[in-house]
């Protein structure tokens, strides 16, 4: 049975739904924070929803999204260009590795999985950093946004398993 051009464009926008949700709550909660100490306390949201619609949703949400996702976390962090999108790609090969053996994973225990996926990710985004910038940067700072990250998971992740409510269960493999 042929598709018309309008349940086409629905289910377009239908499938863009966690792209769209993670590019609002990324800008959302992304605001500056006037505190010296607190400043660094932002948790990576990119990184957040990254992990869990991949873990969740491989089939409309993967290398493209993290693209278009890390893009965006570049631009709007003033980082150098291509260190979010690295980041963003290989939290993608190693939560597509991991799919397989955690996909229906209890909460908690995808919560301690993301905790060591956002723990290397972090990492591998302090060193690509030091090593572009030609210096140490500051591993306090470093560990404030990890920290930050991992304590802001369940929030994150109750929104993503909210908004996933609206998405179809049917015809995802087209």
């Amino acid at each position: 049975m042929q598709s018309t051009w309008r349940e086409k464009w629905r289910m377009f926008w239908l499938h863009g739904i966690p792209l769209w949700t993670t590019l609002a709550l990324m800008f959302l909660l992304s605001m500056p924070i006037n505190s010296a100490q607190w400043g660094y306390f932002k948790p990576n949201v990119g990184l957040i929803c990254v992990y869990y619609w991949t873990l969740k949703r491989q089939q409309i949400f993967g290398f493209f999204c993290a693209f278009i996702i890390g893009l965006l976390m570049d631009v709007y962090s003033s980082s150098p260009l291509g260190i979010n999108i690295l980041l963003l790609m290989l939290t993608v090969s190693v939560t597509l590795w991991l799919a397989h053996y955690f996909q229906n994973a209890s909460f908690g225990a995808g919560w301690f999985i993301f905790c060591l996926v956002g723990f290397g990710a972090t990492f591998f985004k302090w060193v690509m950093l030091m090593l572009y910038f030609g210096r140490i940067i500051n591993p306090e700072e470093v560990a404030l946004n990890y920290l930050s990250t991992a304590l802001f998971y369940p929030l994150i992740a109750a929104i993503n398993v909210y908004v996933q409510k609206f998405l179809p269960q049917e015809g995802l493999n087209e």
